[in-house]
């Protein structure tokens, strides 16, 4: 009953509508756009307005991740501008900017893992070095990676001296990552407080190159000898790109 009365006023409606010259026809249908079929033109420009939304929503998406992603770039090239902002002398050595893609071992015995190798003219025993100090050494090198021993490993030995009057130690990490400057005579001019450098013992760094700073001073249970705990310039887990110094000694003795 009820499609038959609607069915109808649909007929009446469009009986209506087509009754009378075309301008009067027209005049009526503006007539009911604007009363009885308001509603539902309402409805159907909503829908329309809606779905224009819809695309420009699309393509301030498109936009913002076209500007996310030249702000991620450019945000790298800064980062590797700024990285290799050495802020010490290195003697004009030639030398290639690493990322860090991974890590070898456990804990503080990790080795770092470099995106360079032996087709970047990646060596072993060259040195690897950030903007602040020295990093480690490579120990390992394949065709597209190498592997760094850093400074922090129990395995790492380098020689060192204090940059103030030239005295000689040996700086070596324990299990944990704390560095210290072993071999130090009881009785020498050493204070908290000095900056610690690479020296000519080292095989593998030339000398002056910024190691770390004394922070304490202990006496070996032989008192013979005193060690010096050093707080280095460069933590290395807390990098993403390293410098590999284009650098080698003739002995490897280290």
């Amino acid at each position: 009953m009820r499609n038959s009365i609607l069915f109808i006023l649909y007929l009446l409606f469009s009986f209506v509508l087509l009754v009378g010259g075309n301008d009067h026809r027209i005049k009526k249908a503006s007539f009911l756009s604007h009363t009885i079929y308001l509603p539902f033109i309402s409805s159907v420009n909503q829908i329309e307005s809606l779905f224009k939304i819809k695309e420009l929503n699309i393509e301030l998406m498109r936009i913002n991740t076209q500007k996310t992603n030249e702000i991620v770039k450019l945000e790298n090239l800064l980062n590797k501008i700024e990285n290799t902002k050495i802020k010490y002398e290195t003697g004009n050595l030639d030398f290639i900017l690493c990322d860090i893609i991974g890590y070898t071992g456990h804990f503080q015995e990790r080795n770092l893992v470099l995106n360079k190798g032996s087709k970047d003219n990646i060596m072993q025993d060259q040195p690897v070095i950030s903007n602040n100090g020295i990093v480690g050494k490579i120990v390992s090198v394949s065709v597209n990676t190498s592997v760094v021993l850093p400074l922090s490993h129990s395995a790492f030995r380098l020689g060192v001296m204090c940059k103030r009057n030239h005295l000689q130690g040996i700086l070596e990490s324990d299990i944990y990552g704390r560095s210290y400057m072993n071999l130090i005579k009881l009785g020498s001019d050493i204070v908290l407080g000095d900056t610690i450098v690479t020296s000519n013992i080292s095989t593998i760094f030339p000398k002056g190159y910024p190691v770390g700073v004394v922070k304490k001073l202990t006496e070996t249970p032989d008192q013979v000898y005193m060690n010096a705990a050093i707080t280095t310039f460069v933590e290395p887990t807390s990098l993403d790109q390293v410098i590999v110094l284009q650098y080698q000694k003739d002995e490897k003795d280290e």
